[in-house]
């Protein structure tokens, strides 16, 4: 099985690098990468304040500390002759410190398969239900497109796996080293995402429950076992977000609108997100087959082992009925339960079938769903993208300074070097915000490409939409402009275009170029709260990421 876990490795390694460098320069390639990467370079200014807690801060301060790495790597092999150069190199587009962010994404998820691999179980399980385990992580779809994105959900469900491993061997091993060190992680955990918090349920039965084979009796150790680890829990997430205590004020209120906002929903009714996550985010992200016999496999441990069941997957299950009782489900919300899933099913199939050959094969066949999809993914993502080429082609085709009206949303336009005016606007607009970087003024040359040319780009005012670089539909018609772009996609919240400007474009507007990146009558299935320009299933009949994007010219 050595070589098997080998294998396994290589192939969640090469389908989580693959395609890492999909869309990029564009801003929107993956919503959420530049708003990090903002808030990581203004550490730069010796203000380790982040000023926004919608996220902890701990996945910011390691990406700074990787951009500074960066920089050091750069100047010593010439390509930063300053920190001027650097910042440019970030200002007009940050590829490479994407590229960073993602492949951080991409070793912790590969780490994380990496852990499955070293599963504890009973000794004459144990060279079995780790691979097992393993590679139903490995091709798990939602798992391998996440870890192309450079945010916090894959660290964050990395550290939450290591967390509930850590509690297991502490609840074996009964030390405070053992609880000192899963009490860390948990809280370094929740220092990547708040949800980690519900760590503290395997870490609490982990100190209380009786070693296994044991029955109920006194251990004066387990309440100091369990103050141990629930204070270092504590520490840890402080050490990852030390500005909740000393910004405490900021951090309730950032705190305070993420729960809010899990309730209220995102955009579009997807309805509960308890039904969603298993109709939807589970179905598609580990495929139906193998989402299954991981069900089943939750069942089984349960019946066999309830003490070492419930430690398992008390963090799983937690986080699903908390995650589920609102309205905002993302696919990738999901994330967290999945690895918990692919450990039923391997101690499932190393039971069934103890040689564990037999096992493996069985869990490929599973899998081909889910394989096939994560294929088709990573197939369009290095395939390019729409939004890239409508762009390359209005820079070579659209004159210098002209106004140009998206109807659709910004996370849809193409990445074109917005004028001084227009980035005036936004500045001014973004006031305050965490994300706008102080050290770069709008108005300074210096952060310009001058080989390149600008554009007022404004949207079409929607919901979400929070720049002053936007128009509402009346003022569009009152004022038609002369360029005007519009977007179609399979999202209906974003690429909603407004009927009043599409019959605008029909009766004033010569269409002047279009990208497409699929024909034919489709049925794809989106993440609709997302707004991520890829499917999660039905993707015969694309060719590339993105919309459609229409660019019309008032007709003289």
């Amino acid at each position: 099985m050595q070589k098997a876990a080998i294998w396994i490795l290589l192939l969640a390694a090469g389908l989580r690098l693959y395609a890492l460098d999909f869309g990029l320069p564009l801003a929107e390639a993956r919503p959420d990468e530049l708003t990090i990467a903002f808030q990581a370079m203004k550490f730069g200014t010796f203000d380790f304040n982040p000023h926004s807690f919608n996220y902890p801060s701990l996945f910011k301060y390691v990406v700074f500390g990787l951009f500074g790495g960066w920089y050091v790597i750069g100047r010593l092999i010439g390509l930063f002759g300053g920190q001027e150069e650097f910042l440019r190199s970030f200002f007009t587009g940050a590829v490479s410190f994407r590229l960073i962010m993602r492949l951080l994404s991409a070793l912790m998820g590969t780490l994380n398969v990496w852990l499955l691999l070293r599963l504890p179980a009973p000794p004459a399980q144990i060279d079995r239900a780790g691979p097992v385990a393993a590679l139903f992580l490995a091709l798990s779809f939602l798992h391998v497109r996440d870890s192309h994105f450079g945010v916090t959900d894959v660290t964050m469900v990395c550290l939450a796996t290591a967390a509930v491993l850590l509690a297991q061997r502490m609840h074996r091993l009964r030390t405070p080293d053992a609880a000192l060190i899963a009490g860390v992680v948990a809280g370094l955990c929740t220092s990547t995402k708040y949800n980690g918090a519900l760590l503290a349920l395997p870490l609490a039965l982990a100190a209380l429950l009786p070693s296994p084979g044991m029955p109920w009796a006194p251990d004066r150790g387990r309440l100091s076992r369990l103050g141990l680890a629930a204070a270092a829990m504590i520490g840890g997430f402080l050490l990852g977000t030390p500005y909740a205590l000393l910004d405490a004020p900021t951090f309730w209120q950032d705190f305070s609108y993420e729960a809010r906002h899990l309730a209220a929903g995102h955009y579009l009714d997807i309805g509960i997100g308890w039904v969603h996550h298993v109709q939807n985010s589970l179905r598609y992200g580990m495929g139906l087959p193998a989402l299954v016999v991981a069900g089943v496999g939750v069942l089984w441990h349960l019946w066999r082992d309830p003490r070492q069941a419930a430690l398992l997957y008390s963090f799983p299950v937690a986080y699903y009925l908390l995650i589920g009782r609102g309205e905002t489900a993302f696919f990738r919300y999901i994330l967290p339960v999945i690895p918990f899933l692919c450990i039923a099913a391997g101690h499932l199939l190393a039971r069934l079938f103890p040689r564990g050959r037999t096992a493996l094969l069985l869990a490929l066949l599973l899998l081909s769903p889910s394989l096939q999809r994560s294929l088709s993914a990573l197939r369009l993502m290095g395939h390019g993208d729409t939004r890239d080429a409508m762009g390359a082609w209005i820079e070579q085709n659209v004159p210098d300074e002209a106004r140009i009206v998206h109807a659709g949303a910004y996370t849809g336009a193409p990445m074109l070097q917005r004028s001084v005016e227009n980035q005036m606007r936004e500045y001014q607009a973004k006031a305050g915000r965490s994300d706008v970087a102080g050290f770069r003024k709008p108005d300074d040359p210096r952060w310009y490409d001058r080989s390149r040319p600008t554009y007022d780009v404004l949207f079409v005012r929607k919901e979400g939409i929070e720049f002053a670089s936007q128009l509402s539909v009346g003022e569009i018609v009152a004022e038609p402009p002369e360029w005007l772009m519009l977007e179609d996609y399979f999202l209906i919240h974003y690429s909603h275009v407004p009927e009043e400007i599409r019959e605008m474009a029909a009766r004033g507007y010569t269409l002047a170029h279009e990208e497409s990146a699929w024909e034919g009558d489709l049925n794809p299935v989106f993440d609709q709260q997302d707004a991520f320009y890829l499917p999660v299933d039905g993707f015969k009949g694309f060719s590339r990421m993105g919309p459609t994007l229409r660019l019309y010219r008032r007709s003289r």
